[in-house]
């Protein structure tokens, strides 16, 4: 029988500490990864007795070894991916996709990858005493350091018998998502830490061109929040394309207006056209309709919401396009909003 068991990636950020300062204690062997994220909590805390006791065979020749081998190591920040799990022979082992970054005690800094077996002996065929989850074995080897910015993670045992068009997986959307937006994006660093996940959706489609008969094309849709205000948040968008392999960051067409004003306070229009049009990567207080497959956003130019602009996107044919787009441009304390665009056409005289 063989169990497929996938978890969601768990990212260890450590804050920066002097050497030897130890992290908060963290010792759980419930799943493969937090075991991984265990072992390297002990390492930190100069606890080689407990990480030595993670390993079913001993990683080296003897505790003594063990330990020497990290003698001139400060700490060691740890990556995990996605979790593969067979069992067989009363056992289940679990395959951790694992990057590490290792910093000396004078400040340089090396990566290793690699994959860590992780075996769990099946309960209710134990006497006592009681063997939790153990580290099977473990091979690791040099990697780049941008390897560890990027989360770049190595592929494990079971990860090759994905289908050739298998869709993006949560963890190749955070990987993008970090990679990309890390100086636009404030929410990145929660993304890092294993929070800020995002919505993701599937989208069912006939491309065009297809015959009635053929298989409709399914992609995915992740919305991950950029940044929070007082009384807006954003978001980004990355969709998947036809072949399911490939992720690509959307952008959004919006009218670019050009307001005049009768007075100082911006409560009186004098005047509105449209002058062109612009493309945001960003969308504010946004959401998608599954009914619809459209993308609908409302950004509040103030708190009270009396000046906004809203638009709407919609699905067609594998990318999202302006559909409808109004705009409320007075601080006048009242809900007036203008229609620009609506169902794909200008309306604004």
């Amino acid at each position: 029988m063989v169990l497929r068991i996938i978890f969601t990636i768990a990212l260890l950020v450590f804050t920066q500490t002097t050497a030897w300062a130890g992290d908060a204690y963290l010792d759980n062997r419930s799943s493969a990864e937090e075991l991984v994220r265990s072992l390297y909590n002990a390492v930190n805390n100069h606890d080689f007795a407990r990480a030595f006791d993670y390993f079913a065979s001993p990683p080296a020749k003897d505790f003594a070894a063990f330990q020497a081998g990290y003698e001139h190591t400060a700490r060691v920040d740890v990556i995990t991916g996605e979790v593969f799990g067979d069992g067989a022979a009363g056992s289940t082992y679990f395959s951790v996709p694992t990057i590490i970054k290792a910093t000396d005690d004078k400040g340089a800094a090396k990566v290793f990858a690699g994959c860590y077996t992780i075996r769990q002996v099946n309960g209710p065929i134990q006497e006592p005493p009681y063997r939790p989850m153990q580290i099977d074995k473990g091979a690791l080897k040099p990697a780049k350091l941008d390897d560890f910015n990027t989360y770049s993670l190595p592929k494990c045992d079971g990860a090759a018998s994905e289908p050739d068009n298998a869709l993006p997986t949560i963890d190749d959307a955070k990987a993008r998502f970090i990679a990309d937006q890390n100086v636009h994006c404030p929410k990145v660093q929660e993304t890092r830490a294993g929070l800020n996940e995002p919505q993701v959706y599937k989208i069912k489609y006939a491309q065009e061109g297809a015959s009635a008969t053929d298989p409709l094309t399914e992609i995915e849709l992740f919305s991950f929040n950029c940044m929070l205000a007082a009384y807006n948040a954003n978001e980004v968008y990355y969709l998947s394309d036809s072949s399911g392999k490939e992720l690509h960051l959307l952008s959004f067409a919006e009218p670019h207006l050009d307001l005049k004003y009768e007075d100082d306070e911006s409560k009186k229009l004098k005047s509105i056209k449209v002058d062109g049009f612009t493309a945001s990567i960003d969308l504010t207080n946004s959401e998608y309709d599954e009914k619809t497959n459209s993308i609908s956003s409302f950004s509040k130019w103030r708190g009270i919401g009396d000046a906004s602009s809203n638009g709407t996107w919609v699905f067609a044919d594998g990318q999202f396009v302006l559909k409808t787009y109004d705009v409320d441009p007075t601080y006048d304390e009242e809900q007036n909003s203008i229609a620009v665009f609506s169902n794909g056409q200008f309306v604004l005289k």
